[in-house]
C-alpha cells in the first residue's frame, strides 16, 4: 500500500512547486500582493502557514539613522584646514551638529575640551552655541608643551549625546635672542649709540613681531637713555642710546618675554668720562635766614646751598669734586663741607651758617684744576622778625560799593594786603601770620607772607609762591554797617619794636630811643587811616586810648588792655639775642558806600538856576566863561568835622553843611547841557579815595553861552533857556540823575 501511494506524493509535491512558482511569477509581475501576504524584495510568501521547512522568502533589517557631531580643526588666520596650532598661531575648533534626519540642529550647546593640559580655550567656558547651520566654534590656543593632543566636542541632541574628536600637534619655537650689536662699541661722552638684537628660532630669525626691551644700569640712574620697548621687524630689534653721563662700561641687556619665559642676553657698551663744562647755582633755600642764636619754629638759622655740573653737552657729570667759599665771615659766617662731590644728577649742596651780623652773602664755586667757578644768589642773613615801623596795609578799593550790596568781589568787595619787613627793612619770611578783624563787614581771619590761597568753587584752597613779605586777604562788604558808612580793619603780627640804632652795631643798646608798644586795638571810631593807627587830626582826637566795647589784642595776657608798654625793648636784635615778641600792627578805614548819588550846587541855596553871558544885538557880545561847583557824594547823613558850614564862615561856597562820602570807586558821573555849552570834562571818574573831606568829592563845571553874533552884532541864539543835567551811574548800575536850570 505504501509502494502504491509513494508516487502519488511525489506527485502532489511537485504540482504545488509548479503552482507556487507560477504565482510568484504573477506576483511579481504584479508588483506585491495584499490580504495577509507578505512580500519582501519580490518575494511573496501566500500560504502563512505553510510548512516552514519548505523554501520561503528571505527576512529584512529595518535602515536606523541617528544624531551626528563632525569635528574640525582649522587655522584661525587664513581658515584653511590645519593638524597643527603653535603659540603664536591659533586654531579653530568647529562642531557640526545634525539629527537624526540629517538635518542642522540650531541652539545647541556644544563643550569643547583638549587633553593640553597647558593649552587654551577661548571663550573661557569652552563651550559655545550652534547657530542656524548647526556649527559652534571655539578658539583653541597652544599651550606651552609641544606634542600630539586630541580636542573633543560634545552636544546634546533629543536626548542623545553626540561627540567627535580630532587630533592635532603643538609646535612650541625654541626663540633665543643674539646678544646686542653696538655702534660704535667705544662712545665719547654724551655721544649716541645704535643698538640692534635679534629674535631667533633655531638658527633663523623669528619673524613674527616681539616686543624687546632694552635695559642698563646707566639708564636706571638716570646717566642714559634708550628709546624702549620696540617691537621686532623681520625679527630684528633695533633703538638707540644716548649718553647723559655715564662715563665707564654700561651692561646693555635686551629681553624679550615669550610663552611666559624671559628671555635674555648681553653686551657692554665703554661710555668715555666727560669733561666738565659748566658749573651753575641752581638754589639757595630758604634765601632768608635768622641771625645765630634769634631762629626759631618755621625760622632756620642755615641755608642749603646748591650747584650743577655739566659737560659741555648740558649733561650732568657724577664724581665731580667742587669747592665752595663765602664772600664774607661778617659775624662768623661760615659753611659746612667746603668742598663735595656731585651725585648722579651733578648736583652738589653745601650749608651755609648764620652769624651775628645782618648780611648779604654769597656762596662761590670753583671746580679744582680748572678755571670754572660760579656764584649763588644773594642770601640774607637777618632778623626775620617784623617790625613796627616796616609793617604797612593798603586796600585795592577804599570805597566799595557795600552800602546796599553785600558781597566779596569788586565792586562790592575788595583785598587788603599787609606789607611786613624786618629791622634792615628785608621782607618777612615767607609763612610769617598776619591776623585780621574788621568793624563792620567781614574780612579773612588771616594771611602767610610770600603765598597766595585760591579758593576753588569746591572750596578746595591752592597755596602758591607769593611776593616776598607780603600777603592779601579779602574784604566782603555786609553787615554789621556802621552809621557813617566807615569801617576799620586793623592787622597785627608778631614782631619786635622799632628802635634807633644811634651807634649803628645792628643791636638794640640800652639808652637807644624804642617805640614802646601797649597792646593794639581796633579803633572803631576811626574817620582816617591816621585816627585808626591811634594819631588826632582834624577829624577825631583821643585815637590813643581805647573805649570800652572796642576790641583789643591782649599780648601779656593780663586780662585788661594795656596803653603803654612794659618799659623794656622787645626785639631779637640785642646784646644778648633774645625771642621777646610783642604784637606789631596796622589799621586802615575802608568806606561803604551808598549807591545812591547826593548831587548839591554850592554856589546857591535855595538853588535858582545857571545864568551865563546873555546875547543883545547891537552890542558886543563878550561870552564869559563861568564856573559852578557841585558837591556829588553818596546820601550817607554823617557830616563829618571838616564839612561843617561853621568851620568855613564867609566862604561863598559854603552854604550849607555837606553830608556824605565819597560814591563808589569807578562810579561814572556824566554831564550835560540843553542850553549853553560844558567847557570842562563831560565825563568825571569818581576815584579810589577814603578822604572823608568834602575836597575829595566837589567838582567844578565850567560852562558858558552857546549863543553866537555875526560881524554886523546880529546875535543868534535858539535856545536860552534848558538845563545842566549830572547823571550819575554807580559800578554796580545804580543811577541817578539831577538838572539844574540854565538860562543866556
Amino acid at each position: 500500500m505504501r509502494r502504491n501511494r509513494q508516487p502519488h506524493s511525489w506527485v502532489k509535491y511537485l504540482a504545488h512547486l509548479t503552482l507556487a512558482g507560477l504565482c510568484a511569477a504573477l506576483m511579481s509581475a504584479c508588483g506585491g500582493g495584499g490580504g495577509g501576504s507578505t512580500a519582501t524584495g519580490g518575494c511573496t510568501v501566500i500560504d502563512p502557514n505553510r510548512d516552514p521547512s519548505l523554501p520561503s522568502c528571505p527576512g529584512t533589517t529595518p535602515v536606523v539613522t541617528k544624531p551626528s557631531l563632525a569635528l574640525t580643526l582649522t587655522d584661525t588666520a587664513s581658515g584653511a584646514a590645519a593638524t597643527s596650532i603653535a603659540p603664536d598661531r591659533s586654531g579653530t575648533l568647529s562642531a557640526v551638529v545634525k539629527d537624526a534626519a540629517g538635518l542642522a540642529v540650531a541652539n545647541a550647546l556644544v563643550a569643547f575640551t583638549t587633553s593640553d593640559k597647558s593649552g587654551t580655550l577661548a571663550p573661557a567656558t569652552g563651550s559655545a552655541v550652534t547657530d542656524a547651520a548647526g556649527k559652534a566654534s571655539v578658539t583653541l590656543n597652544a599651550g606651552t608643551v609641544s606634542g600630539g593632543f586630541t580636542a573633543s566636542a560634545s552636544a546634546t541632541v533629543a536626548g542623545a549625546t553626540v561627540a567627535g574628536n580630532v587630533n592635532y600637534t603643538v609646535v612650541v619655537p625654541q626663540l633665543s635672542l643674539t646678544a646686542p650689536a653696538i655702534a660704535p662699541a667705544t662712545l665719547a661722552a654724551g655721544g649716541t649709540a645704535s643698538l640692534s638684537a635679534t629674535v631667533m628660532n633655531g638658527s633663523s630669525a623669528y619673524a613674527p613681531a616681539q616686543v624687546v626691551s632694552f635695559s642698563s644700569p646707566c639708564v636706571s640712574s638716570g646717566k642714559a637713555r634708550i628709546s624702549s620697548p620696540v617691537t621686532t621687524v623681520s625679527g630684528v630689534a633695533a633703538t638707540s642710546y644716548t649718553d647723559l653721563g655715564c662715563g665707564g662700561v654700561d651692561t646693555i641687556t635686551a629681553s624679550i618675554v615669550y610663552n611666559g619665559n624671559t628671555i635674555s642676553s648681553s653686551a657692554n657698551l665703554t661710555v668715555l668720562s666727560a669733561t666738565a663744562g659748566q658749573l651753575t647755582f641752581v638754589s639757595a633755600l630758604p634765601q632768608n635766614i635768622a641771625l645765630k642764636g634769634t631762629g626759631g619754629a618755621g625760622r632756620q638759622e642755615s641755608a642749603t646751598v646748591t650747584f650743577k655740573v655739566l659737560d659741555r653737552n648740558g649733561n650732568p657729570i657724577s664724581g665731580q669734586a667742587v669747592n665752595f667759599a663765602l664772600n664774607t665771615a661778617a659775624g662768623g659766617l661760615s659753611l659746612n663741607p667746603a668742598s663735595a662731590t656731585t651725585g648722579a644728577n651733578g648736583l652738589v649742596t653745601t650749608t651755609v651758617a648764620s652769624g651775628t651780623v645782618n648780611t648779604p652773602v654769597r656762596v662761590t664755586a670753583t671746580l679744582p684744576g680748572t678755571s670754572l667757578s660760579t656764584l649763588s644768589d644773594q642770601l640774607v642773613v637777618s632778623t626775620g622778625v617784623p617790625e613796627q615801623n616796616s609793617f604797612s596795609l593798603s586796600a585795592a578799593i577804599r570805597n566799595v560799593e557795600g552800602g546796599q550790596f553785600n558781597g566779596c568781589p569788586t565792586p562790592t568787595g575788595t583785598v587788603i594786603t599787609a606789607r611786613l619787613a624786618d629791622h634792615f627793612h628785608n621782607p618777612a619770611p615767607d609763612g610769617t601770620a598776619v591776623s585780621f578783624t574788621a568793624e563792620g563787614g567781614s574780612v579773612d581771619a588771616s594771611c602767610l607772607t610770600g603765598l597766595t590761597s585760591t579758593t576753588l568753587t569746591d572750596g578746595t584752597v591752592i597755596t602758591q609762591k607769593g611776593t616776598p613779605g607780603e600777603c592779601t586777604v579779602r574784604y566782603c562788604a555786609g553787615n554789621p554797617r556802621p552809621a557813617d558808612g566807615r569801617v576799620t580793619v586793623l592787622a597785627y603780627a608778631l614782631g619786635e619794636e622799632s628802635f634807633v640804632d644811634a651807634n649803628g652795631n645792628n643791636k638794640y643798646d640800652i639808652g637807644e630811643a624804642y617805640t614802646d608798644l601797649g597792646d593794639p586795638f581796633r579803633n572803631d571810631r576811626a574817620v582816617s587811616d591816621a585816627n585808626a593807627n591811634g594819631i588826632d587830626d582834624a577829624f577825631k582826637s583821643g585815637n590813643a586810648v581805647r573805649v570800652s566795647g572796642e576790641q583789643y589784642i591782649d599780648s601779656n595776657g593780663d586780662g585788661s588792655w594795656n596803653a603803654s608798654g612794659n618799659g623794656v625793648y622787645d626785639g631779637v636784635l640785642q646784646t644778648v639775642p633774645s625771642s621777646s615778641t610783642v604784637h606789631v600792627r596796622q589799621a586802615l578805614v575802608m568806606v561803604l558806600s551808598n549807591s545812591a548819588a547826593a548831587i548839591s550846587l554850592l554856589e546857591q541855596s535855595p538853588v535858582t538856576g545857571l545864568a551865563l553871558s546873555h546875547c543883545t544885538s547891537g552890542t558886543l557880545f563878550v561870552n564869559d566863561t563861568r564856573t559852578y561847583h557841585f558837591a556829588i557824594r553818596d546820601n550817607n547823613p554823617t557830616v563829618f568835622a571838616t564839612n561843617a558850614r561853621a568851620l568855613h564862615a564867609g566862604d561863598p561856597l559854603w552854604l550849607f553843611d555837606r553830608p556824605g562820602n565819597p560814591l563808589p570807586a569807578g562810579t561814572q558821573i556824566s554831564l550835560s547841557a540843553s542850553n549853553g555849552r560844558v567847557l570842562s570834562a563831560t565825563v568825571l571818574t569818581v576815584p579810589n579815595t577814603n578822604d572823608a573831606d568834602s575836597a575829595a568829592w566837589t567838582y567844578a563845571v565850567q560852562i558858558a553861552s552857546d549863543a553866537t553874533q555875526d560881524t554886523g552884532l546880529n546875535c543868534s541864539n535858539p535856545i536860552s533857556s534848558g538845563a545842566l543835567t549830572i547823571t550819575v551811574q554807580t559800578p554796580n548800575g545804580v543811577i541817578t540823575n539831577a538838572s539844574f536850570p540854565v538860562s543866556d
